[in-house]
This record gives structure tokens, C-alpha cells and sequence, in this order.
């Protein structure tokens, strides 16, 4: 009996558990694809949900200390870059629930035309995106993007 009751426990633990890293998973995954749909759709109000005050980006380009600084280097790519395109493909999440820490990491594409340009320029590269959780909600703290490969007139300059 004692035996039978241990595995039920077990069993019910486990589960508990599982779907709490799966909940986890599918809120980081949101995020993900919340930032693929609003940057791409030019929704700032929605994409800067995603962003802490205290959040850090930083890529070969330079660094932003803070979520009004990342608003800022937002708007200017959309000023200078009108038809800009930028895709976080997801390609693993871990979780650090101890902690309230999660972790994704991917490939990163940004694309656009360069004045005067017929061609789009191209930018590949690995991403990858500290989160946090603040009242049961996931936030990013800090991101780092890595250009790998540079194609168009942008890269040559």
C-alpha cells in the first residue's frame, strides 16, 4: 500500500511540475513570437510590454542601458530604415525557476533597403534573451545580439 500511495504521489508531483515548466516554456515562447509580430507591425505600444525599465540590449552597434533607451534605438531603426524586418527564431528556452531566470537563445534576422539601394541589406546572427519573472509575468532583463554573416551595402561600408 505504502508503495502504491508513493507512486501516486510521485506521479502527481511530476505532473504539477511538468505543466509548470510547460507554462513557463509557452509564456517565454509568447514572448518570443509577441516580439516577431509587434516589431514587424510597427506595434510599440505591445513591444515594449516585453522590456523591464532596468532592461539592457546590447549588440556590435552599441548598448542600451534602459527600456527608454531601447525605445529610442527602436524608433531611429524605423526612421532610418523604413521597410526593416527583424525575426528572433526561436531555438531553446531554459528555466531557472529557483531563481525566476529563463534563458532563450536563437538566430536573429534583420533585413532592409539602404537609401538609394535596390537591394536589401542582411544581417544573421545569434541572439540570446535573459528573462525574468515579476508577478507571474516573464520580462526581459538583458539581450545580446551577435552578427554572424552580413550581406548588402550596409555590410561593405
Amino acid at each position: 500500500m505504502k508503495k502504491i500511495l508513493f507512486i501516486i504521489l510521485s506521479f502527481l508531483i511530476t505532473s504539477i511540475y511538468g505543466q509548470d515548466s510547460n507554462a513557463d516554456f509557452d509564456l517565454i515562447k509568447s514572448k518570443n513570437e509577441l516580439w516577431n509580430n509587434s516589431f514587424n507591425k510597427r506595434d510599440t505600444i505591445n513591444l515594449y510590454t516585453l522590456y523591464s525599465p532596468e532592461s539592457i540590449m546590447i549588440s556590435a552597434g552599441g548598448k542600451w542601458f534602459n527600456k527608454e533607451e531601447i525605445k529610442g534605438l527602436i524608433r531611429r531603426l524605423y526612421n532610418r530604415r523604413p521597410d526593416i524586418t527583424w525575426y528572433n527564431e526561436l531555438q531553446k528556452i531554459e528555466v531557472n525557476k529557483q531563481w525566476s531566470v529563463a534563458y532563450e537563445t536563437g538566430i536573429w534576422t534583420e533585413s532592409w533597403t539602404e537609401k538609394n539601394d535596390t537591394e536589401k541589406s542582411t544581417i544573421v546572427g545569434k541572439y540570446w534573451i535573459m528573462y525574468r519573472k515579476k508577478d507571474n509575468e516573464w520580462i526581459v532583463h538583458s539581450s545580446i545580439y551577435t552578427p554572424i554573416n552580413c550581406k548588402g551595402s550596409y555590410c561593405e561600408k
